[in-house]
């Protein structure tokens, strides 16, 4: 490893808010090349800062909130914008991380930090504030204190000037369990999933402000520019990108819109139905620009406007697909409007809108049911469709109001309030709820199913098993594959493609890549941008060896997963929770978690085993979760065997 830190600030800023005490720490060259950066290098300093109490509590002191960015991020590469927020999850109680874009990430390099780590609490609302060139210090928040996500931006920078900003609303601020943290001004960005807002806001720290300009370092200027071309011309004008550019992820509506659950996955959406949501309406109707994110050629977040209506005059950014799914057809609602309403409202207060839905939802079904009446809502009454009535509990949950205090905490914690007979109607693994289902896609299911943050869909995107595209996976695994790989449908070689794609994404996640155009353009083949190609980029940044970077993602992968061992994670904890509607969960399909247990290096019981650690240098985890379990040796094959070559 080159000592020089080109892509690396090769700097770790410590705040300790209980003792209001800031200071620098060096990024040492192991870790570095051990874990990368960003998401790799967060998930070992979370690690080293709990082994010692891994029980603690997800809202105590203790619990050490994370940012990082990756040594990609802040040059001149295009999309590198990523940044990873990393805590104990106090929605999972598990490990939880969240990936975020914008500009907060580029700038939080520039101004010399590679990663922030947060621990104690502050006696009252405080901001970090961070300028290039000075010292780091605490400041007031007080009079920010209250303020939702946008107006909280909008004072710091009539206070402060041109800068960034990581901020919570009032679900922050009232430990709502999957609260996020939004960022940007340019382009705004949400860290949702597993509750980082939450962990944020029960340190009463509501900011992190960050004035810095400039570019970070690069050891092969010459050889980034050439690639810098390469990649702007791909995914500036590449076909692959061209639904991103016009529709951001609303795209998928398009693509998956006839899989979309209705009112808690009673049923799946009809086609008058999606019809109300049709991307071409959008476009001509309500469609009033888009943003960036830094240095970014696509252009994928939606601005809206509403002209007329019940919410004429209303406008705002950050429209997602998951805002579809679980604002929209999750809770009955078949309209683009009063999606657009619901989906500011939680971004304003600052809330995961996939958990929230889920969450409404659930309740919603237990009222139709009479699990729960108006006795116990305060005197709401839960109805499919009812815009006005979501809106108003949105609001109580954000300030802990009434019911709204039951809606804030996770599916787990709703179940034991609301009683026995409402569990089949909560779904979740490990206390995290699915974006969206796909039952007819294995890989999905699976991935979904095992990540270590709880129910997912981006720890480990199976992009290559959803469109079955052989030459992308003879490239991935090799040309000797079974035909069933191509088959959404068939369990075979699912579990090896979980796998790969794990450490795939966290590969990203540690670089600072961008999943939108990266693996769009991957997957219509113009080109494959796999392990070499981000190898290519990472050295061209840092001037370090790219031949680490597959062990890199599985080491910091199995850091994230022996955590959760430590907790008592096991296999019964990969499987959904709550009624499948009749239909079975793909889960069990014969093989298939075997399969990826055994790729993963873990028993069939889904802990780590000894091989797979000590192959990858994590004898000390071996101390660690053998005073709690015995650990199998383990069969898996080496990696190396494992990982095919560049064909």
């Amino acid at each position: 490893m080159d000592t020089e830190n080109y892509g690396w600030r090769g700097l770790v800023l410590r705040v300790d808010l209980t003792e209001a005490t800031i200071r620098e720490e060096e990024l040492s060259d192991d870790i570095k090349r051990e874990y990368t950066g960003g998401a790799g290098i967060n998930a070992k300093l979370f690690f080293d800062a709990v082994r010692n109490n891994p029980d603690l509590d997800s809202l105590s002191p203790g619990n050490p909130l994370i940012f990082g960015c990756g040594p990609i991020v802040g040059t001149r590469f295009p999309c590198a914008t990523r940044y990873t927020v990393t805590a104990k999850s106090p929605l999972t109680r598990i490990f939880g991380d969240s990936n975020a874009g914008g500009y907060f990430g580029a700038k939080l390099k520039q101004a010399g930090y590679d990663h922030i780590v947060v621990t104690g609490k502050s006696e009252k609302p405080v901001a970090l504030y961070m300028e290039k060139g000075k010292t780091p210090q605490l400041i007031d928040a007080e009079w920010l204190w209250g303020l939702d996500t946008y107006a909280t931006d909008e004072q710091i920078q009539k206070r402060y000037g041109d800068c960034e900003t990581a901020r919570i609303g009032p679900a922050g601020e009232n430990v709502v369990r999957y609260a996020n943290i939004f960022s940007g001004r340019k382009r705004v960005s949400a860290n949702g999933r597993a509750g980082m807002g939450c962990v944020m806001g029960s340190k009463n720290l509501k900011a992190i402000i960050v004035k810095a300009k400039g570019t970070v370092p690069v050891s092969n200027q010459e050889k980034l520019d050439e690639l810098v071309k390469k990649y702007r011309e791909i995914w500036g004008k590449g076909p692959s990108t061209y639904a991103q550019k016009e529709y951001g992820t609303l795209m998928l509506i398009a693509q998956i819109g006839l899989e979309t659950s209705t009112r808690n996955d009673q049923g799946r959406i009809t086609q008058e139905q999606l019809d109300c949501y049709d991307l071409d309406e959008f476009i001509s109707k309500y469609k009033s620009g888009k943003t960036a994110c830094y240095r970014c050629p696509v252009g994928c977040s939606q601005k809206w406007k509403v002209e007329a209506g019940p919410y004429g005059g209303s406008k705002g950014d950050k429209l997602e697909f998951g805002h579809y799914v679980s604002l929209g057809p999750q809770l009955g609602i078949f309209d683009y409007p009063a999606l657009f309403h619901l989906a500011d409202l939680s971004n304003k207060l600052g809330m995961d809108c996939t958990q929230l839905g889920w969450n409404l939802s659930m309740a919603m079904e237990c009222a139709q049911r009479g699990i729960i009446g108006t006795e116990d809502t305060g005197g709401m009454d839960f109805k499919w469709g009812d815009v006005n009535g979501v809106a108003e509990m949105i609001n109580k949950i954000a300030r802990r109001e009434g019911f709204g205090t039951v809606l804030a905490e996770s599916i787990p914690d709703m179940i034991q309030r609301l009683g026995p007979e409402s569990e089949p109607y909560g779904f979740h693994t490990k206390g995290m709820t699915f974006p969206y289902n796909r039952h007819a896609v294995m890989a999905m299911n699976l991935a979904s199913s095992v990540a270590v943050r709880g129910a997912d869909h981006m720890k480990g995107h199976p992009f290559s098993a959803l469109t079955g595209a052989r030459d992308m996976l003879e490239r991935i695994f090799g040309q000797d594959i079974p035909d069933e790989i191509v088959d959404t449908k068939s369990p075979v070689a699912k579990g090896r493609t979980v796998w790969w794609h794990e450490n795939y994404k966290m590969a990203m996640d540690s670089l600072g890549l961008c999943f939108v155009p990266v693996a769009g353009t991957t997957i219509f083949g113009d080109p494959l941008i796999l392990f070499e190609e981000m190898g290519e980029i990472f050295q061209a940044v840092t001037g370090a060896s790219p031949e680490n970077l597959f062990e890199a993602a599985e080491r910091a992968y199995q850091v994230e997963k022996g955590y959760n061992a430590l907790l008592g994670i096991t296999r019964e904890d990969d499987i959904r929770r709550g009624t499948t509607r009749g239909e079975e969960d793909p889960i069990h399909a014969p093989g298939m978690l075997e399969e990826y247990y055994y790729y993963r290096g873990c028993s069939v019981d889904g802990v780590p085993t000894r091989k797979r650690l000590i192959e990858i240098g994590l004898e000390d985890l071996i101390g660690d979760l053998e005073k709690q379990l015995p650990l199998e040796e383990g069969k898996s094959p080496a990696i190396n065997e494992l990982v095919v070559k560049k064909i």
